[in-house]
C-alpha cells in the first residue's frame, strides 16, 4: 500500500538579480533545453507506437521518467532564474522489483499514467519548443538582426544586383539611403533585444508555471495530506509518551521503591543479623542493575546511542546482527540524513525485519540503503511466503504512519509465495 505523496514546494525564492548579458547566456540555456525537450517528445511518440508490439511498455516508462526530469530541471530553473516558484507534485511509483514477471514494466506504466501531473510534463514537452523556444531566443534573435543589416550596408549593392531587393525586416533595400536605415533598425532591435533579456526570463518563468504547476485539487490534497500527517505525528507522539511513563512505572521505577523498601530493611537488620543484610545489599544491587539495563533499554527504545552516535546505516547493521535471520545490508549513503528522518527510517527498517523473522518463514532478507538529492530510499527484501499487507492497526500501517510525518511513503510488493519487497521512500530538503 502506498500513501499519495502531496505536492512540495521549496521556500520562496528571493528576487533574481541577473546582469543583462547573464540574462542573454540563461535565455540560450532555455532555448537549448527547448530543442532537447523536442527530441524528447519525439522519443515519447515512437516508444508509444511500439507499445502495439508490446515492447513500449518497456520503454515508455523511461521516456516518460526523462520528461519528468525535464520538468522537474525547468521549475528549478525558473526559481533559480526569475524567482518564480513553480510547485511539484507526482504521486509515489509503486516499485516494482525486477524479476516479479513481465508485467512489471506495464505496471509501473500504469503508475506513470495515472499522476495527473504526467499530462502536464507531456503538454510541457509538446508546447515547449515552440512557445518557451520563442520566448527565450528571442532577445538573442533581435540582437543577432543587427548583425544582418551591418552586414545589408556594407555589401548591399552586391547582394540587390544578385537577387534584387532585400527585405530587412520591415525595410526594402535597394539603395545606400534604405541600407543605411536597414542598419539603423539593426540597432535599434539589437538595444531592444538586448533591454528585454531579464524579462524574458521572467516571461518564460511565468510560462513555466502556467503548465507545470500543479492542479487545483493537488494543493487540497497537500492541506488534507498534511493535516492526516499532523495528527498521525501528534497521536504517535502521545502514545509514545504513554509507552515511556508505563515503562518507568512498571519497570525502573517499581524496581527502585523495591531497592530504597530493601536497602530500608536492610538497614534495621545491620546490627541484629549481619548476614540477612548482606543478603539484602546484594538485592538491592542486583536491583539496581536491572533497573539500569531497564533505563538503557527505554533509551534504546526512544533514540538508540548508536543511530545518534553512528548514523542510520551503522544502526540498521546492527539491527542485522540482532535479527534472528541473516540479513545481508548494503549502502551507497555517503552523508548523514536529518536526526528525525533517520530516526522514522531506523525504526521503520525495524519493524520491517521483526516482520521477517516472525511471519515471513523466509532464510534470509536485505536491505539497501540510497540516495538520490531528493529522495532518501531504503529497499527491505526477503525470500519468504510473501502476502504482507498494510491491514489497518498492524505494524506496517504504523509504519505508514510514522513515515507519512515527512511525507514519506512504504511500497508493498509481496506476492503469495514470492517474498516480500517493501520500499521506503522519504523526501529530503535541500
Amino acid at each position: 500500500m502506498t500513501t499519495t505523496a502531496p505536492p512540495t514546494a521549496r521556500p520562496a525564492a528571493p528576487r533574481v538579480a541577473v546582469s543583462r548579458p547573464g540574462a542573454l547566456r540563461r535565455c540560450l540555456v532555455l532555448a537549448g533545453l527547448a530543442f532537447g525537450e523536442l527530441w524528447l517528445a519525439v522519443w515519447l511518440i515512437f516508444t508509444a507506437a511500439l507499445s502495439l508490439l508490446w515492447v513500449g511498455g518497456y520503454l515508455v516508462p523511461g521516456a516518460l521518467t526523462a520528461i519528468r526530469g525535464a520538468a522537474r530541471r525547468q521549475r528549478r530553473l525558473a526559481a533559480e532564474y526569475a524567482g518564480v516558484e513553480v510547485p511539484e507534485w507526482y504521486r509515489p511509483l509503486d516499485d516494482v522489483p525486477p524479476g516479479t514477471g513481465a508485467l512489471a514494466p506495464w505496471r509501473r506504466l500504469l503508475a506513470l499514467v495515472r499522476d495527473p501531473t504526467t499530462a502536464r510534463d507531456v503538454l510541457w514537452v509538446v508546447a515547449d519548443p515552440f512557445v518557451g523556444f520563442f520566448i527565450a531566443l528571442l532577445p538573442v534573435v533581435l540582437i543577432l538582426e543587427m548583425l544582418w543589416g551591418f552586414v545589408l550596408l556594407a555589401i548591399w549593392r552586391t547582394i540587390v544586383d544578385a537577387d534584387g531587393t532585400q527585405w530587412y525586416l520591415f525595410v526594402p533595400v535597394s539603395d545606400q539611403t534604405t541600407a543605411v536605415v536597414a542598419a539603423g533598425v539593426g540597432v535599434v532591435s539589437a538595444v531592444c533585444g538586448y533591454l528585454l533579456a531579464r524579462p524574458a526570463l521572467a516571461w518564460h518563468a511565468r510560462w513555466v508555471r502556467l503548465v507545470l504547476s500543479p492542479p487545483a485539487r493537488a494543493l487540497e490534497q497537500r492541506v488534507e495530506e498534511l493535516s492526516r500527517s499532523r495528527a498521525d505525528a501528534v497521536d504517535d507522539a502521545s502514545a509514545e509518551v504513554r509507552r515511556i511513563e508505563r515503562d518507568l512505572h512498571d519497570g525502573a521505577q517499581a524496581r527502585i521503591v523495591a531497592m530504597g523498601m530493601t536497602l530500608t530493611a536492610a538497614e534495621r537488620l545491620m546490627e541484629t543479623d549481619p548476614e540477612a543484610a548482606r543478603a539484602m545489599l546484594a538485592e538491592a544491587k542486583a536491583s539496581s542493575s536491572a533497573a539500569l539495563q531497564e533505563l538503557r533499554d527505554l533509551v534504546r527504545g526512544i533514540h538508540p546511542p548508536v543511530l545518534a552516535d553512528r548514523g542510520l546505516v551503522d544502526a540498521v547493521r546492527t539491527l542485522a546482527l540482532e535479527a534472528p535471520v541473516p540479513v545481508e545490508v548494503t549502502s551507497t549513503l555517503e552523508a548523514r540524513v536529518a536526526l528525525p528522518v533517520e530516526s522514522a527510517v531506523y525504526f521503520a527498517v525495524s519493524e520491517l525485519l521483526a516482520n521477517v523473522a516472525k511471519h515471513a518463514g523466509a532464510s534470509g532478507a536485505r536491505v539497501e540503503v540510497s540516495r538520490t538529492p531528493r529522495t532518501l530510499t531504503v529497499v527491505v527484501s526477503d525470500d519468504g511466503v510473501g502476502g504482507a499487507a498494510a491491514a489497518p492497526g498492524s505494524g506496517l500501517a504504523g509504519i505508514e504512519r510514522r513515515l507519512g510525518a515527512f511525507d514519506g511513503t512504504l511500497a508493498l510488493a509481496a506476492p503469495v509465495g514470492g517474498g516480500t519487497v517493501a520500499t521506503i521512500h522519504v523526501p529530503l530538503a535541500g
